[in-house]
């Protein structure tokens, strides 16, 4: 072969391998990813232009910076040289200083090694709406609300004393974060919130537009169980709020990144959110049950991030209770700072078996508190009957809306704190119901003297045995007597930890004594019980 046959050989070879390279990368697919920078260095923030004024009032009002870096824009110049390497860049994180963008696995180490980026993390979830799977769906169920469900929905935790006194959450705007509001902007059950004007922002972060009604009517359920009125009749405790309605979430692709409610938390601060409530949790494909410790994924650091910045985030505990292999709580539920909320079956009122249970994977207790899970709810045009915590969650956050309106000097901590203490098993607690269902009696009756003595836990030589009194009353324990007449108790053993072992609610029918071998027991354990407003415990 001449030289010339030989170069072309050459050159051939080589552009084959170049053309089989090319097509190789062309066929990789692009993955999600978040891109997190090293630096804020010599950026511009201006918070009176930035933030609503409301916010700013919060920020005043909690003794907050104004001007935390994590507030400040991520630099743009960082963001236009990782574009280089991407296929898509599209949400920008102030908090996380980050941007979420798509490309192919070949180029992240080349993204990796600029020098102002700190990380690079993979960032597809999978979404679970926090209903039970199949029965929020049918928004062709139209007709009159269930009224004896609908009472019981405010009366479990005495919403109807609240609203006695004047307060439904007016002044308080909380925020909500789902996959569509269809039909709130035309149903009857939003009219009064329409007429006042009370929806101050809406946004749709996947089609980028105000329009969100529509997609989706579980955002609708879960705003009629906050604060819709059926008629007359409240639907939730909240009906005096004002509301941001920000669509987060897509059923088009099976895996949702966590990237939309990254960017909602931080337009609810930016106007003005006193309170999030989120009736959704991102699981498995990403994380892990073992990774459910509240500093793991993305949207529990930035609900931790919110609630630093006086804000509420309520969650919903997730239905994964059923799931043997998840079980625990969802994502942000696990966050330390996010009241997470489970769900209570009807009428039994104890824990329902699909209501994700706790402890975290590091050991703190969750669910904070439980509220109903099966609630009578506003569909796109009529009315309907749900289960799941999705519901539980809002029940739970139009109380603190009206606590924060009875207390405005209250941080949202404080809130949270409350909110656990007037819960109807506090100081009992277990992984089931965390301290029980708040109520509003425990701030508006006198509970200036302790509760009367409702059993006794004797020890002798083989047994301990738990008695109950005879002669004893709950009238403080609304829900209790009037809504299922179940005779509850309840008790954990934990370990010197504190760490639960095992947690048992029994209805009390037959007998008024539990015995138990005493050889279960071992050192430093302790048994603590509950029934009817009081607690006691032993230790061994």
């Amino acid at each position: 072969m001449d030289k010339n046959g030989s170069s072309f050989l050459v050159i051939f070879m080589l552009s084959a391998i170049s053309f089989m390279a090319v097509s190789a990368t062309a066929s990789e697919k692009h993955h999600a990813y978040w891109v997190v920078f090293t630096d804020k260095d010599h950026v511009v923030f201006d918070p009176y232009e930035y933030f609503d004024q409301r916010a700013i009032d919060r920020r005043l009002r909690h003794g907050i910076c104004l001007y935390q870096e994590s507030n400040f824009p991520v630099r743009q110049d960082y963001i236009d040289s990782v574009s280089f390497y991407v296929y898509e860049a599209d949400v920008v994180s102030r908090w996380m200083n980050a941007v979420h963008v798509y490309s192919r696995p070949s180029k992240v180490h080349q993204i990796a090694s600029l020098g102002f980026v700190k990380e690079v993390i993979p960032a597809s979830v999978r979404l679970m709406l926090a209903s039970s799977p199949g029965q929020w769906i049918p928004g062709f169920l139209f007709g009159d609300p269930d009224t004896t469900l609908l009472k019981a929905q405010l009366k479990h935790m005495g919403v109807q004393r609240f609203h006695q006194q004047g307060f439904n959450g007016e002044g308080v705007r909380i925020a909500l974060f789902d996959a569509g509001f269809s039909g709130v902007d035309s149903h009857e059950a939003f009219q009064h919130i329409r007429e006042e004007g009370r929806i101050k922002a809406t946004w749709d972060f996947h089609r980028e537009r105000e329009h969100v009604y529509a997609y989706s009517v579980h955002g609708t359920m879960v705003l009629s169980v906050l604060a819709g009125k059926a008629g007359d009749i409240p639907m939730g405790a909240a009906t005096g709020a004002d509301f941001l309605l920000a669509r987060t979430e897509i059923f088009r692709e099976p895996l949702v990144e966590e990237k939309y409610w990254l960017a909602a938390v931080e337009w609810a601060d930016q106007h003005g959110a006193d309170i999030i409530n989120s009736s959704l949790g991102y699981v498995y494909h990403r994380y892990f049950p073992e990774q459910m410790d509240g500093q793991t994924s993305l949207v529990a650091r930035a609900a931790n991030m919110a609630a630093s910045k006086g804000i509420l985030i309520v969650n919903a505990a997730g239905n994964e209770g059923a799931n043997e292999q998840w079980r625990v709580v969802v994502t942000p539920s696990d966050a330390d700072s996010v009241l997470t909320v489970g769900a209570l079956d009807y009428p039994s009122m104890v824990r329902a078996s699909y209501s994700s249970v706790g402890p975290t994977a590091d050991g703190r207790l969750k669910p904070n508190v439980s509220a109903l899970g099966k609630v009578s709810a506003a569909g796109r045009r009529g009315y309907l009957t749900t289960t799941g915590t999705s519901f539980a969650s809002p029940l739970v956050a139009g109380f603190a809306a009206c606590l924060w309106q009875m207390y405005p000097t209250m941080s949202n901590m404080d809130i949270f704190r409350a909110i656990e203490r007037s819960a109807h098993l506090f100081p009992y607690f277990d992984y089931g119901h965390g301290y029980g269902t708040p109520q509003s009696t425990f701030f508006l009756l006198d509970h200036s003297m302790p509760a009367a003595p409702t059993l006794d836990i004797i020890s002798d030589t083989d047994h301990v045995s738990i008695v109950l009194r005879t002669d004893i009353t709950a009238e403080n324990i609304e829900y209790q007597a009037d809504l299922t007449g179940n005779n509850y108790l309840y008790y954990h053993i934990s370990d010197a930890g504190g760490q639960i072992l095992a947690y048992y609610v029994i209805k009390m029918e037959d007998s008024n004594v539990i015995r138990k071998e005493k050889s279960i027991f071992e050192k430093g354990q302790q048994l603590l019980v509950h029934y009817k407003g009081y607690t006691t415990a032993m230790q061994f």
